[in-house]
């Protein structure tokens, strides 16, 4: 199972929607591989030649885009791609240019050039096997990638309340309690 932080694929999504012209768009996600799980903890973009119906990533390209690994002990734990239409299928390009043809590789592709900003089982989730690459059912793609929260937020009172029972409910009036407990002093970008 390959774990994704919401923000990574968030930040994913962004980086996709920048480009503007109808192409197909290609991120990697590297992470930590524990055992045969893997986790994400960067989204690496290459250096690709991106056209309407496929997208190349040259040797000095890839090369480029896992310079990372021994620096950071990462590992490249999938590739994501788009289509322009709602096909998520693999074409024969897609199998002979992803990033790799080990056992076990991953590659999503998302429709619509990820504008609906789909998340990653919208799409369509390949694994590399034996005989070659093989799409994934709902079930199993759904156990082979998931999303996971990266924030979480329990907090519960919209306001603050302060050591001597102040209630500060917004920023300016923080601001002006904070100032009322520290000592005046002069910004030296003001002196002259």
């Amino acid at each position: 199972m390959i774990t994704i932080p919401e923000l990574l694929w968030d930040r994913l999504l962004d980086e996709f929607a920048r480009i503007v012209l109808p192409v197909e768009r290609v991120a990697y996600l590297d992470g930590l591989r524990i055992g045969a799980d893997g986790v994400v903890t960067t989204v690496t973009i290459p250096d690709a030649d991106l056209h309407p119906g496929y997208y190349d990533v040259s040797a000095a390209a890839m090369s480029q885009a896992g310079q990372h690994f021994r620096q950071h002990g990462l590992t490249r734990l999938a590739q994501v791609h788009t289509h322009g239409g709602p096909g998520c299928g693999h074409s024969l390009r897609d199998d002979s240019a992803a990033y790799s043809q080990a056992n076990g590789s991953v590659s999503i592709v998302l429709p619509d050039h990820a504008t609906t900003r789909p998340l990653p089982t919208d799409g369509a989730v390949h694994v590399r096997r034996q005989n070659g690459w093989v799409l994934l059912g709902p079930p199993d793609a759904k156990a082979a990638v998931r999303l996971v929260p990266s924030l979480l937020d329990y907090r519960s009172p919209q306001w603050t309340q302060s050591t001597i029972d102040i209630q500060v409910t917004s920023t300016d009036g923080w601001s002006r309690w904070i100032k009322r407990l520290l000592p005046p002093w002069s910004s030296r970008s003001r002196q002259k």
